[in-house]
Order: C-alpha cells, then sequence, then structure tokens
C-alpha cells in the first residue's frame, strides 16, 4: 500500500539508514566508536537547534527579521508569483520541473545517499564517505521538521483550488500538507552539505545551489506548491546541513608519521 504521510515516508528512510548503517559498521567494525559518536550526534543536532536561538547577537536576529519579512512578503504575492509560473509555461520549464522533481524526491535521493557512502568505503574515499553520512542526516533531521511544520500548520496545495491560507479546514489531515515544501528541504539539505564539503573546487558550490533552485521552481510549475512553501523548504534544508556541519563526528585521513601511513579520526 502506497503511503501517503510523511512520517511513514521519513520512518521508511530512517529504516534504510539503520540497514545502511549496520550493514557498513559490520564492514567497518574497527570504527565502531565513530558510528557510536554519529549516532549520538543526532539528539545533540536537535538540542543545539533549540538553544541556537538563545545563543543569537543582534545581527542575528536582523538576519532572522529579515528572513520573515521575506517570507511574509512571499506568502502575501503567493497568489501572483504562482499564476506568473503557470502562464510561462513551456516545454523547456517541464523538462527543468522533470530535472527538479527527481532531485528533491526522497525515494531517489536516499537510496543516492547510500550508495554514495558505500561508494566511498569501497573506494576508500573518506570525503565522499563523509558527505554521504551527513546529507544523511541532514535529509532526516529537516524531513522531521517539515512532517511536524505540515501537520501543524494545514495548507492545502494550489492544486486544490481552495486558497493560500493555513488551517483552511477542519480538523486535521495529511492531505493539506503544502507548508512546508519536502522535495525543496530535501534537496536544499543535501546541496549545501555538498557546497561546503567541496568548496575548495570552485564550480562544486555554484552547481550544487544551482540544480537545488531547480527544485522549488518545479513544484511551483507543477502546481504542488506556493511559493512561500519552497523558500520556507529551502531554509530548512539550509539550516538543517548548517547544523549538521556544526554538531556532526566527521570521518578523517590524517598523516601518521610513526606508523608511516594514514589513520582514520572523528572529531566535531
Amino acid at each position: 500500500k502506497k503511503m501517503n504521510s510523511p512520517i511513514a515516508k521519513y520512518i521508511a528512510a530512517a529504516v534504510l539508514a539503520l540497514c545502511l548503517w549496520l550493514g557498513e559498521a559490520e564492514l567497518r567494525a574497527e570504527e565502531g566508536d565513530y558510528y557510536r559518536a554519529y549516532l549520538i550526534s543526532y539528539p545533540e543536532t536537535v538540542v543545539a537547534a533549540v538553544k541556537e536561538p538563545f545563543q543569537w547577537q543582534t545581527d542575528d536576529w536582523l538576519k532572522a527579521g529579515g528572513i520573515l519579512a521575506a517570507g511574509g512578503a512571499l506568502y502575501l504575492f503567493d497568489e501572483k508569483i504562482n499564476e506568473i509560473v503557470r502562464r510561462n509555461k513551456s516545454p523547456l520549464t517541464g523538462v527543468l520541473a522533470e530535472a527538479g522533481n527527481t532531485l528533491g524526491n526522497g525515494y531517489y535521493l536516499i537510496p543516492t545517499i547510500a550508495v554514495s557512502s558505500l561508494a566511498g568505503y569501497v573506494l576508500d574515499d573518506k570525503k565522499l564517505e563523509d558527505t554521504a553520512w551527513l546529507s544523511l542526516k541532514s535529509v532526516l533531521l529537516a524531513g522531521a521538521a517539515t512532517s511536524a511544520l505540515k501537520l501543524a500548520t494545514q495548507r492545502q496545495r494550489p492544486q486544490s483550488g481552495n486558497g493560500k491560507e493555513f488551517w483552511n479546514g477542519s480538523g486535521f489531515s495529511w492531505h493539506r500538507d503544502s507548508f512546508p515544501s519536502g522535495h525543496t528541504t530535501n534537496v536544499w539539505a543535501v546541496a549545501t552539505i555538498v557546497a561546503e564539503q567541496y568548496k575548495s573546487t570552485k564550480w562544486v558550490p555554484s552547481a550544487a545551489y544551482g540544480l537545488a533552485l531547480l527544485t522549488p521552481y518545479a513544484r511551483m510549475h507543477d502546481r504542488k506548491h506556493w511559493s512561500s512553501d519552497v523558500f520556507a523548504g529551502a531554509l530548512i534544508g539550509y539550516l538543517s546541513a548548517r547544523l549538521t556541519l556544526k554538531t556532526t563526528p566527521r570521518l578523517e585521513v590524517l598523516p601518521n608519521p610513526e606508523l608511516g601511513g594514514v589513520w582514520i579520526n572523528y572529531s566535531f
């Protein structure tokens, strides 16, 4: 039976992640300490997210206010923006939208992350492996936040024709799940990790963020989301990635002169 609940989808993703963790941990039994620290870092990142606003300075609050203002402005013009996107459809925009929808689809994204992690192990590419584990954590945490907001805000999608308002309808329903955009959350949760991990290669950050922009466009193009939905999704994905990078143990390959080779360490 198809799972319509976002929570069910992320539970399935979490199960896949656990299976991947068990399989790779068995291959890398000598690095068990890293994997234990990695799992423990999940609740630690959640706690860090809760504490973060209490540590903000004036500049941080000004940035937050600016972001809220931008989101509010998009909400006011949601219908006009979506109408502009709808009126400017073409065969090319259809191709771009299809690509954007694929990039943000968790059913493709999670297996891609899993394959990247295993490829990093097989090729002994620690950066690739590290990027995969960071991406997995970022997607799962961002997805959990997105699912909670979908249930709390009860916003109907543009294609329903019932308006852009929140809490539009009686009771709670998973069918009123427009805010925020899950696809956009997913792709920005990964793009931010990739851009940071490979920032020494000049074209990678631009390519990562450029591709990530296709997904919010695709969701508006197909009338799946409002502009404020995709804005919120991108913000959640970005913030989840930044917190993940800040609070997650890392696989490193460091020179070890005493052994005449390298050794693996994990650090925050």
